[in-house]
């Protein structure tokens, strides 16, 4: 990668800046809540920081090999650009799942970008929360396949966040979700803070 200055000294300028997000949101999932900052408010919250350095950030979202990538970009008015990404995971049946997916993607990919958290962080302890209830779709074979490489291969915390979600979206075996929870578990802990 070739040296950035003008990108590099306005991120770090505008880091000792930005902050946390509001979480003024909540989402409840049965008995389990949480509490969040959503799209709109991230998005409301770290423009104007970004702008005072010169900085805007553009977001791109793509199909690939059936998944939902969003890549994000970080850029100066000097020309100058970081690209962050792909975040990816599961589309969705509908255009409604399409677009909420799209958004989840963009909030979680930008906070990524930027260093910044907009929700509760329960450390990983929520993984193993792989609910039975309400119609889903039974995981194939080929499904567990996929997401026991995307956990060994994962690199950051929100691609193991994501297959978490699409196995929760999944009927899946007692016994084959207890193997990737404790892949998952490992892997977290593997990846620690990244």
């Amino acid at each position: 990668m070739t040296a950035q200055p003008a990108l590099a000294a306005a991120l770090v300028a505008a880091s000792k800046e930005l902050t946390n997000p509001t979480k003024a949101r909540t989402a409840s999932l049965g008995q389990y809540s949480y509490t969040y900052a959503d799209l709109a408010s991230v998005l409301e919250h770290v423009r104007p920081v970004l702008a005072k350095h010169d900085l805007v950030v553009t977001q791109d979202t793509l199909v690939e090999d059936g998944r939902l990538c969003v890549y994000t970009w970080l850029r100066h008015a000097s020309g100058e650009s970081l690209r962050f990404g792909p975040l990816s995971g599961p589309m969705g049946q509908t255009w409604q799942n399409v677009g909420s997916a799209i958004t989840y993607a963009r909030r979680y990919a930008l906070l990524s970008a930027l260093c910044l958290a907009a929700d509760d962080d329960d450390d990983g302890r929520d993984a193993g929360r792989f609910t039975k209830s309400g119609p889903k779709p039974v995981a194939s074979d080929d499904d567990l396949k996929r997401w026991a490489a995307g956990i060994r291969d994962a690199s950051e915390f929100m691609q193991l966040k994501s297959i978490a979600d699409e196995i929760n979206a999944h009927h899946v075996d007692d016994s084959d979700k207890q193997d990737l929870l404790d892949e998952w578990v490992a892997r977290r802990a593997v990846l620690g803070d990244a």
